[in-house]
């Protein structure tokens, strides 16, 4: 193999680990539950900046419309349990009531975080929680 071709297998396999693709390749199974802590991150504030992890650029006024239910989630999410960028997720809070319902996953969360998922929020809107809480996380029916 020439070193060209060698160098660009390994920046493809370096996308694909940086992306969040499973080093396996297998996809989070439907149905199963992860119990995670959930916190809130707003565009533009401490170093989040308006467009994620899966290059999707934040729309503040659909934000603020809450047209917009994104979520980033913490690297062994995507290592571990296979979920990749745009699946879409269940999310099931006791505590926030706004927490509950569908959820896509377009943002990655710092390399140092373990089973946790932030949630995209307007700022000044703290869907009523104000510390971090427990919800449980499937990966929806029917998502690839």
């Amino acid at each position: 193999m020439r070193l060209p071709a060698l160098i660009a297998l390994l920046a493809a396999s370096a996308l694909a680990a940086w992306s969040g693709e499973p080093a396996d390749s297998a996809a989070a199974v439907s149905g199963a539950s992860y119990e995670l802590r959930a916190t809130k991150y707003h565009p533009g504030m401490g170093g989040a900046g308006w467009v994620t992890a899966s290059g999707a650029r934040i729309d503040n006024k659909r934000l603020k419309a809450y047209e917009i239910r994104w979520v980033a989630l913490s690297p062994d999410m995507f290592r571990q349990c296979g979920f990749r960028m745009g699946d879409t997720i269940v999310v099931e809070s006791g505590s926030v009531e706004k927490l509950n319902g569908k959820w896509v996953v377009k943002d990655k969360m710092g390399p140092r975080t373990r089973r946790r998922i932030d949630f995209l929020l307007p700022k000044g809107d703290n869907y009523r929680f104000t510390g971090p809480t427990t919800v449980t996380v499937t990966k929806a029916a029917g998502a690839p």
